[in-house]
């Protein structure tokens, strides 16, 4: 007899829960960042060296989305040294936050300073043309001095890794501008990095979720009402285990995750709690487990990353009752009589 309707649902829950709990090994995978070497003279390509240097930046840049007629006071600054006086709201933010000590602007270098008072667009620029050779030699540091994967960019040209820190390095004379080759494609790939890293849990809790019901529908593949609310519970409790072996045989690093992913895994699975209780009607109980289970998640969130995790654990748990959508399906329906009996 072929399997039913119900349990290739499952299978297919259980294939996509497997290929979500590896999401963010395969986009991490897939992303390599590349950092590449130019050699530059000072006084060259100014805009490359901005890209490259935490102490520089590039004004051109900032001020690209401006309209011209908000840009008098940096053209004043520039000409005159200094400006004095109110900025307008599209001027101070595209510049309000540039704290550098120098500035690439209009093919040349500004020593800079901005200053506001309180909370007001009055302000004071200060910008003072030097010369290239004073800003390489003030922001330029040692090659040798510099992290393994600095020297292997200057040395070969391009170097590959984590390990590699942009900057402008400076190495017998010469000046280096180390930066990622291709910035659209690192910022891409590290999106997609954030999405696997985001899924992971998710698919652990699909994966909890459908072992839980095809172990139950093994065990009693006639049975009307395969789910009770406390069969939903165990099930859903099951996401803390399958997210924890995940975690401690695929990944490494911070213990935390130890914490947030399990966590994380576990709202999302408990979904299936709330279909069965949804199916019944029950929803003053429906409302509590769900306040309590939220809680609990972003307590444990907010315990292993401290300050940060009262900001990341309710929305982790927002994100894990939105994903928890296709367990509340899974639960609501199996808390319903099965139209086939007795399929297997």
């Amino acid at each position: 007899m072929p399997p039913s309707t119900r349990t290739l649902a499952l299978l297919a829950l259980l294939v996509v829960g497997v290929g979500l709990s590896f999401a963010f090994h395969a986009a991490a995978g897939d992303t390599q960042l590349t950092y590449e070497a130019t050699a530059v003279e000072p006084g060259e390509n100014p805009e490359l060296v901005a890209g490259a240097s935490p102490n520089v930046t590039d004004l051109n840049e900032r001020l690209s989305d401006t309209p011209e007629r908000y840009r008098e006071p940096v053209l004043t600054a520039a000409a005159n040294g200094s400006f004095e006086g109110s900025l307008s709201p599209e001027l101070h933010t595209a510049i309000g936050d540039v704290e550098t000590p120098y500035v690439a602007y209009d093919g040349g270098y500004y020593e800079w300073s901005l200053s506001t008072r309180g909370e007001t667009t009055n302000a004071t620029i200060e910008m003072r043309q030097t010369d290239p050779e004073t800003v390489f030699d003030a922001v330029a540091r040692p090659v040798a001095d510099a992290p393994a994967g600095v020297r292997t960019a200057v040395d070969e040209g391009t170097a590959n890794g984590s390990g590699v820190r942009p900057g402008l390095f400076r190495q017998d004379g010469a000046y280096y501008a180390v930066a990622l080759e291709d910035e659209a494609a690192a910022l891409a790939g590290f999106a997609s990095a954030v999405v696997g890293f985001v899924l992971t849990p998710v698919g652990r809790g699909y994966t909890a979720v459908a072992l839980g019901l095809l172990a139950y529908r093994y065990r009693e593949p006639t049975r009307d009402r395969l789910l009770t609310p406390r069969r939903a519970a165990a099930v859903a409790a099951l996401a803390l285990p399958v997210a924890l072996v995940g975690t401690a045989v695929f990944e490494s690093g911070s213990l935390s995750r130890f914490v947030t992913g399990p966590a994380s895994a576990t709202v999302v699975a408990s979904g299936a709690l709330a279909g069965v209780l949804a199916a019944q009607r029950r929803w003053a109980l429906l409302a509590g487990s769900t306040v309590g289970i939220g809680l609990l998640a972003t307590a444990a969130i907010a315990g292993a990353l401290g300050v940060p995790g009262l900001i990341f654990g309710p929305l982790a748990v927002c994100f894990g009752i939105a994903a928890g959508l296709v367990p509340f399906g899974y639960g609501y329906w199996f808390a319903r009589p099965a139209p086939e009996a007795s399929a297997g």
